[in-house]
């Protein structure tokens, strides 16, 4: 038995109609055709579908929903599966071997089955314990009162547009982990750990001041969710975050994360739980949960706490050159990621 998110059933339920092309399927269930294109993707991993020689789609004998007992035994049974650890990269952004050390400390703190997929740029050091999904930089039209908008990259756009062809390719899918190369795991961490929600106090219209990209994709992404009467906590910690596969795609959908610049989590996150009190967290010398280095000057006592108390360090390019030598004496043996 199988436990079907809604793009699935709609799917599903166009097939058993005899829509059996994506163009169908697109007008039949009203869903944009990437969105049924990555759900059918997701059909055919879960072996729910099977794709003719045409290039039709049919179902692969009978489905039926799960109950709740048959959701406990398949959530028992992937607790024992390997996760996946999804970790967008863009090489030209990279102020040094964040990466590399990024993974080691995945490989010696993440406290669960895990798999890493890189989706981007690629290092020559990566080892097929690696794997990895080439990506051309997504460019979005800027928003601006002008007649001929520029093509520029918004680096949330871009992301947005590396988790959704992660998942439409099939390699992501279910529940995964979505991380990045400057945020690194300073002791041992748990499922428990990263699913727990967190959040920074200063909510999206707060951070939407300014004329920068950031500012502007955060106002934007705000009054997106008041117009579905939302909240606008800002879930963007820095820190990694659990995500479904499924639900993350509709979301997608739902707000065109593809040409917009929106910060993903906070959609998703208030979407799913806007009744929700998550943890709140600051980055500063008042967290206990994470660390952000943003100067080039931490002095190393400071640093020194840091590596004692906290779980989760993240950095910008100033704060990599404070963090460097902590990190490279904190994880010093390559990971079976590295060749």
């Amino acid at each position: 038995m199988t436990q079907l998110t809604e793009n699935q059933n709609k799917v599903i339920d166009g097939l058993k109609n005899g829509h059996n092309s994506i163009e169908s399927l697109v007008t039949s269930t009203g869903l944009a055709k990437r969105t049924v294109i990555g759900t059918l993707t997701s059909l055919l991993k879960s072996e729910l579908i099977v794709k003719e020689e045409d290039d039709t789609y049919s179902i692969n004998g009978f489905i039926e929903v799960a109950g709740d007992d048959q959701e406990t035994e398949n959530q028992e049974r992937n607790d024992v599966q390997p996760i996946q650890v999804l970790i967008p990269y863009l090489k030209s952004e990279a102020a040094g071997d964040e990466l590399k050390i990024a993974l080691r400390a995945l490989q010696q703190n993440l406290k669960m089955p895990f798999e890493v997929v890189i989706i981007g740029d690629q290092e020559d050091w990566f080892s097929p314990e690696i794997t990895y999904i080439p990506h051309e930089q997504h460019l979005v039209k800027e928003v601006c009162n002008c007649p001929a908008p520029a093509m520029i990259r918004n680096p949330q756009a871009d992301v947005n547009h590396k988790i959704f062809t992660a998942i439409s390719s099939g390699i992501i899918s279910g529940n995964f982990i979505l991380s990045n190369d400057d945020i690194f795991l300073l002791a041992p961490t748990y499922p428990e750990d990263i699913g727990i929600l967190k959040a920074f106090r200063d909510d999206l219209n707060k951070t939407g001041t300014g004329t920068s990209l950031y500012a502007q994709n955060n106002l934007r992404a705000a009054k997106a969710l008041a117009a579905n009467s939302l909240p606008s906590v800002r879930y963007g910690t820095h820190t990694p975050m659990l995500f479904n596969a499924d639900k993350l795609l509709e979301i997608i959908e739902k707000y065109n994360c593809l040409e917009n610049g929106y910060p993903i989590e906070s959609l998703y996150f208030n979407e799913l739980y806007p009744d929700a009190r998550p943890l709140i967290l600051s980055g500063d010398a008042n967290d206990s949960l994470l660390a952000s280095a943003y100067r080039a000057d931490i002095p190393k006592n400071v640093l020194d706490n840091v590596f004692k108390e906290r779980k989760f360090l993240n950095s910008n390019s100033k704060g990599w050159i404070s963090i460097k030598e902590h990190l490279e004496e904190a994880f010093p043996n390559p990971s079976r990621y590295e060749l």
